[in-house]
């Protein structure tokens, strides 16, 4: 996988053409231009991408609350989902997250309906922290979990 890349303004096109590939609108939700030009204005949110050789984005993810103790993965997208590449990308984040802030955790939210996003989630560490509502589950990893997973790998 190419390195995460921080994003800018001009890369606002590819995230929207991310968000809008097929199926993903049952499963993350999108944003029009000037609400990700606001959201990646703010100090408050990271906006992480993987760049493809010949140009675009292979895949991004956009975190929030990044002065909380608990960061927000927001949405995470991949070009080509069930290959890898969006677990390369969630590893990627993660450590970003642990490794540069002195978060305690990461959340995110998962639909109900995503059993791929949820395997890869549990897989990666992530567990529920409260009860799902009607329509997601709600889970996180903790910066102590993170660093158990890891130190198993190296």
């Amino acid at each position: 996988m190419a390195p995460l890349a921080p994003l800018t303004p001009d890369d606002i096109p590819e995230v929207m053409r991310l968000e809008r590939l097929p199926g993903y609108d049952a499963f993350i939700g999108r944003f029009e231009a000037g609400e990700h030009a606001a959201l990646m204005a703010s100090e408050d949110a990271r906006y992480f991408g993987v760049r493809k050789d010949g140009g675009g984005l292979s895949g991004f993810a956009i975190l929030q609350q990044m002065r909380e103790p608990m960061v927000l993965l927001r949405r995470i997208a991949v070009e080509s989902p069930g290959g890898g590449a969006g677990t390369r990308l969630l590893r990627a984040v993660t450590d970003w997250v642990f490794e540069t802030t002195p978060a305690e955790a990461l959340e995110l939210d998962v639909a109900l309906g995503n059993a791929r996003a949820q395997h890869v989630y549990a897989r990666e560490g992530f567990t529920e922290f409260r009860p799902p509502d009607e329509v997601h589950y709600f889970l996180k990893i903790t910066r102590a979990r993170w660093a158990t997973l890891r130190e198993a790998v190296s």
